[in-house]
């Protein structure tokens, strides 16, 4: 799952995870990417954290309840982003935060894969 709001980034970050294999789902919100996980199971989510409506901390807190294995990796344009104690409970260290843009979407797709 790729939660962005910023279509342009959502889009890369789709097609090359597709191109890698994945089955990508795609989500311009918090509560649209809710959702989306009712509905499908989801290993992994690519999250950003400044969202309209709810953000991003707020979806993994809520997403866990949903699916219990799902997997988080963060990835903010807020360079000095750390993850509060809830979000951290979860899983989510600093080292599964990635910074916008991430020119190397290898980068991106190594951290999903590390967390198996």
């Amino acid at each position: 799952l790729i939660l962005d709001d910023e279509a342009s980034i959502r889009q890369s970050i789709a097609a090359y995870m597709e191109d890698e294999g994945y089955i990508v789902f795609k989500a311009a919100s918090g509560e649209q990417a809710l959702e989306i996980i009712k509905d499908n199971f989801i290993d992994e989510a690519v999250v950003d954290i400044r969202l309209p409506g709810i953000d991003g901390n707020t979806f993994m807190i809520e997403a866990i309840k949903i699916l219990p294995d799902i997997k988080f990796v963060v990835h903010t344009g807020s360079a000095d982003y750390i993850p509060p104690d809830s979000v951290k409970a979860l899983g989510v260290t600093s080292g599964k935060v990635l910074i916008k843009p991430t020119s190397d979407l290898a980068v991106l797709r190594d951290a999903l894969e590390e967390q198996y």
